[in-house]
């Protein structure tokens, strides 16, 4: 009996090689947000020790340098909308920018307040801030679910459908009706659905179906196994094969359920983040005259 091995190009091998890809990403990203917890932390235990002032001096220059990374971050969506400026980098490249620059520019204005404020326009101009900024963490997330990889994803869900229905004559009659199982799962997922709440309903419910899904695939293989007899060695590789298969196509067709619901998701999230952008560029700006003026 012939074993079952992942071909090269498969979709186990795409996942892999996504996955080194973004490793260095990923691990920049930790090493500068537990840098950024770290700031954070000590400003708050010794921000009474803190020796500036916001008004003058290093307090009030970090206050300027914060506030310019916040019009920095304005240099994304330009990026995003206007065509001639492709030749300063990639979409990707300055959403990591606009992400850093999101996340050190109220490390700066909480350490140029001394972790404090002491007027109501102060108050306004730093709550804001912060919502901005748990906003921009909330949507980061949002964006990653959709953005890494999607076409990926959807390739990955083809690719291991066809490695499944080329395996169909190794594993027989049984493993076959598995395959037609999936390729039924997999029409369902791709009908589209119509609003936010049924997105996200429908993903639960994808959910279900799909592990109900797997289950009966996974009896389907055990059966085809026992009915071909052969060494019990060969027999066990290839049913962890056949097995891991089934469970990464499965997985894989779990998030291709869920994106919808995520993008629809993320289409709420923007109505929401950019109006609160724009007041906290309004309440800054009060902020910067009333200190300049009074």
């Amino acid at each position: 009996m012939a074993e079952i091995g992942l071909a090269p190009g498969s979709g186990r091998s795409l996942a892999e090689g996504r996955k080194i890809a973004k490793r260095p990403t990923e691990f920049v990203s930790l090493i500068v947000a537990v840098l950024i917890v770290c700031a954070l932390a000590a400003g708050w235990h010794w921000r009474r020790d803190l020796p500036w002032s916001a008004e003058f001096g290093t307090g009030y220059w970090l206050g300027i340098t914060g506030l310019s990374c916040v019009g920095l971050l304005l240099l994304y969506p330009l990026r995003k909308r206007v065509s001639a400026l492709r030749v300063f980098g990639s979409v990707p490249a300055w959403f990591r920018i606009h992400m850093f620059l999101g996340a050190i520019a109220p490390v700066l204005i909480l350490y140029h307040a001394r972790f404090s404020v002491s007027s109501l326009n102060a108050n306004v101009a730093l709550t804001c801030m912060l919502i901005v900024a748990g906003s921009g963490i909330i949507g980061r997330f949002l964006y990653v679910r959709i953005h890494r990889g999607v076409t990926g994803r959807k390739q990955e869900a083809r690719r291991l459908l066809s490695d499944a229905s080329a395996y169909r004559d190794q594993l027989n009659e049984h493993f076959a009706a598995a395959v037609e199982l999936a390729e039924d799962l997999e029409a369902h997922i791709r009908t589209g659905r119509s609003g936010f709440f049924s997105s996200v309903f429908q993903a639960f419910a994808d959910s279900r179906r799909i592990g109900d899904a797997q289950a009966r695939m996974v009896r389907s293989i055990k059966q085809g196994l026992r009915e071909m007899g052969g060494a019990k060695s060969a027999q066990r590789q290839t049913r962890k094969d056949a097995l891991r298969l089934v469970r990464k196509y499965c997985e894989t067709l779990r998030e291709a359920s869920q994106l919808e619901a995520f993008e629809r998701l993320f289409s709420l999230w923007h109505v929401v983040h950019l109006p609160l952008f724009f007041l906290m560029l309004i309440a800054a700006a009060i902020h910067v005259f009333a200190v300049h003026q009074y």
